[in-house]
C-alpha cells in the first residue's frame, strides 16, 4: 500500500527470513563467524541460541546461502519428529534411501553417503532449526550419529539453533554426552540503540528505490528502539505499521507522530509492549489517575518528561488505553545545526617519495581512499591481518584464507587455528585504540570494500599514525568522519579459551584467570580456581583500568584488557580513558 509512496521497491519490515536483509550486528557476525570456523574446521556440534524474534532463522538462511556445492546440507526446520522421522528426514535431504522404517537401515544409508561425500572431497552439514522441540529420543539420536566418523575428521557437522531453553535442556544429566560434545556455542542478543539506529536504515536502503537511509527520522527510530528494547522482530512489526501511519497522514518520512501512532495501534498486543526499561505496558485508568500521577511526577521535578494532558471530557474516559509515555518532541532550533568541520589533517610518507602532502579539497569531497588506488583498498584486509599476526608471531597465508568478503568473520576464521582472540568495537573508537594492541581501522571509501589500516599504538602532537602497503598515514585524532565504524582488535588469547568466566566457571578456567591476573600485577592471596570476592575485585580493576564496564565478568573485552596488560602494563592510574558504554560490557 504504501510503498509507491515512499519509492520502495518492497516491503522493507516484512517478518519472512529473508537472507539479504540481515543485519550484521556484532552478536549476528561472531554467530556467522562460529559457523563459518566450525565448517572449516570440522567441529561436531555448533549450539546458537537466542530470545524469540531475535533473528535466528535469518542468520541460518543467510549461513546456507553463502555455501557451494563442496557442502551437501540436510534442514530440520520443524523438529517435532521422532527418532525414525529424523532419520527419514536426513536422508531425504541428503538424496539416499529414505523409505525404510528400520533405525538401523537408516543409518547404514546415512553412513554409505557420508562416506562417499567425504570421498569426493565434500562435507555434509545438518541444520535443525527450532532445536529446543527436540525430544531426549531424537537428542540421543543426533549424538549417536556423531560417531559417524573417520580416524581424523567427523563425517557429520550438526548445527542445533533455538531458543534459550535449549541451553536449559543440555545441561540435563542425560543429556550430558551429547553437551560435552558441543565445540562452539553462541547467544544472540538483542540489538543496542545504535545498532537499532542502523538496522532500521540498512532495511530500507536494502528495499528502497532510491537512498532512502533518512525516511525515519532519528527520533522516530529511538522510539522504535524504546518500544522494542532491540528485539528485531518487534522493530519489523513497529517500523511496518508506522510506515502505514505515515502514508495514512501523507507524510514524506517516517517521524515520531508516526511511531507514536503505530504503538497505540498496537496496544492490543500486550506482548510486544515494552517500556524504555523492557517492562510491559501499564493500560492507564481515568482521567483523576492520570491527574494524581501528574502531581506526584510534578513534586519530583520530572514533568518535562510527560505529554500535557486535556482537560477536556474525553480525558476522563477509560474506554481507550492511554499512549506510552514519550518525551515531546523536539522543537527544531536553527542553533541545533552543526558547522562544517575542519580540513583533517593528513600526512603519508612512502618509502620513496611522498605520496601526498597537503589536500585542498573541502571536507565534504575529501575521502582518505583517495590516497589509495582500487587494488590497494581491495587488498587492504589481508594485508593489515597478515601485519597483525605477524607481530603477534604467526605467519598468514593469503593463498590459504577462505573466501569471506566480511572483514571481522575474515579476521576470525584467520586467527582461530592461531589460538588467538578477534574483537570487533563498534563506534567506541577511542575504547578501541585504548587497548594499546595492533588492530585493523576500517576506513569508508563510498562504495562496498572498506579501506583498512593498521594502528599499533603510535602517534603524538594530536595525530593518529597508521601503516598501509603504501606507507605510513597520519590522520588527525579529532577527525571521526573518514572511520567507517569498526574496528577490528586480535590478540592472544591470555586464558586459551573464549568462555565467559563467572563464579560459576569450572576450576581450571578460574586458576588461569588467577593466574593471568597475578601476572599483570592485581595480587592475590592465593590462586586456588575459586572466584570469590578478591578475584571479581581484581577483574574489576582490571575493567577500570581500561574503562569497560566492570561487571566482575570475564567475556572477549575483558581478555582483550587482560592481553593488553601482559603485553603492555596495567594503564597509568591518571591516564583519561574513554567510559565505555555499559549496555556493551561483557554480558552472561
Amino acid at each position: 500500500m504504501y510503498r509507491r509512496h515512499f519509492h520502495l521497491k518492497e516491503r522493507p519490515f516484512q517478518l519472512v527470513p529473508t537472507p539479504a536483509y540481515l543485519y550484521p550486528s556484532r552478536c549476528h557476525q561472531e554467530a556467522l563467524g562460529h559457523l563459518t570456523y566450525a565448517l572449516e574446521s570440522g567441529e561436531g556440534f555448533v549450539e546458537i541460541t537466542g530470545e524469540v524474534g531475535t533473528g535466528k532463522t535469518t542468520l541460518l538462511r543467510t549461513f546456507l546461502e553463502g555455501l557451494d556445492d563442496s557442502v551437501a546440507v540436510a534442514c530440520i526446520f520443524n523438529p517435532t519428529l521422532n527418532a525414525v522421522e529424523l532419520l527419514q528426514s536426513i536422508n531425504r535431504d541428503f538424496g539416499t534411501t529414505a523409505s525404510s522404517t528400520s533405525r538401523s537401515d537408516l543409518t547404514a544409508s546415512l553412513q554409505r553417503f557420508l562416506i562417499e561425500n567425504r570421498e569426493a572431497g565434500k562435507k555434509a552439514l545438518l541444520v535443525i532449526d527450532e532445536a529446543q522441540n527436540l525430544s531426549i529420543e531424537v537428542m540421543e539420536e543426533l549424538r549417536l550419529l556423531s560417531n559417524l566418523e573417520t580416524t581424523r575428521t567427523k563425517l557429520l557437522q550438526t548445527v542445533l539453533c533455538g531458543q534459550p531453553e535449549l541451553g536449559a535442556m543440555l545441561e540435563r544429566y542425560e543429556l550430558r554426552q551429547l553437551a560435552q560434545r558441543i565445540s562452539l556455542s553462541c547467544r544472540l542478543r538483542s540489538l543496542s540503540r545504535v545498532e537499532t539506529h542502523r538496522y532500521i536504515a540498512h532495511r530500507v536502503v536494502r528495499a528502497s528505490l532510491g537512498d532512502g537511509s533518512e525516511l525515519f527520522t532519528k527520533g522516530a527510530r529511538e522510539l522504535v528502539y524504546r518500544y522494542s528494547a532491540g528485539t528485531p522482530r518487534v522493530i519489523n512489526i513497529c517500523c511496518d505499521r508506522a510506515l502505514l501511519c505515515a502514508y495514512v497522514g501523507d507524510r514524506k518520512r517516517v517521524d515520531r507522530r508516526s511511531v507514536k501512532e503505530a504503538v497505540a495501534e498496537l496496544s492490543d498486543r500486550p506482548y510486544l509492549m515494552r517500556l524504555p526499561l523492557g517492562r510491559p505496558m501499564l493500560i492507564w485508568g481515568g482521567g483523576l489517575l492520570a491527574v494524581a500521577m501528574l502531581a506526584m511526577v510534578g513534586l519530583m521535578g520530572t514533568h518535562r518528561f510527560l505529554p500535557p494532558v486535556s482537560t477536556s471530557p474525553v480525558a476522563t474516559r477509560i474506554e481507550t488505553p492511554a499512549m506510552p509515555v514519550f518525551p515531546p518532541d523536539p522543537v527544531p532550533s536553527a542553533q541545533e545545526e552543526i558547522p562544517p568541520e575542519p580540513l583533517p589533517m593528513v600526512k603519508v610518507e612512502g618509502d620513496s617519495v611522498d605520496l601526498v602532502a597537503a589536500v585542498p579539497a573541502p571536507p565534504s569531497a575529501y575521502k582518505l581512499s583517495d590516497l589509495f588506488d582500487e587494488s590497494s583498498i581491495n587488498g587492504s584486509v589481508v594485508w593489515g591481518m597478515k601485519r597483525i599476526m605477524k607481530s603477534w608471531g604467526h605467519e598468514l597465508e593469503a593463498s590459504k584464507l577462505p573466501s569471506i568478503s566480511d572483514p571481522y568473520l575474515l579476521f576470525l576464521a584467520a586467527a582461530a587455528p592461531f589460538g588467538m582472540e578477534v574483537m570487533p568495537v563498534d563506534e567506541n573508537h577511542a575504547l578501541a585504540l585504548s587497548f594499546n594492541l595492533p588492530a585493523l581501522v576500517l576506513f569508508s571509501t563510498g562504495g562496498e570494500q572498506p579501506l583498512a589500516l593498521v594502528y599499533e599504538g603510535e602517534g603524538g602532537q594530536g595525530m593518529l599514525r597508521f601503516h598501509s602497503s603504501k606507507g605510513v598515514v597520519e590522520v588527525s585524532e579529532d577527525d571521526v568522519k573518514l572511520w567507517a565504524g569498526r574496528t577490528i582488535i586480535s590478540c592472544a588469547n591470555p586464558l586459551g579459551f573464549s568462555n565467559m568466566v563467572t563464579e560459576y566457571s569450572p576450576e581450571q578456567e578460574v586458576i588461569a584467570l588467577e593466574s593471568a591476573l597475578t601476572r599483570v600485577g592485581l595480587s592475590l592471596e592465593r590462586v586456588d580456581g575459586v572466584y570469590d570476592e578478591e578475584t571479581k575485585a581484581a577483574v574489576q580493576s582490571l575493567q577500570a583500568s581500561y574503562g569497560i564496564a566492570t561487571d566482575g565478568r570475564v567475556g572477549a573485552l575483558t581478555r582483550v584488557a587482560l592481553s593488553s596488560a601482559l603485553k603492555n602494563g596495567l594503564p597509568e592510574p591518571d591516564k583519561e580513558l574513554a567510559a565505555h558504554d555499559q549496555r556493551e560490557g561483557e554480558m552472561p
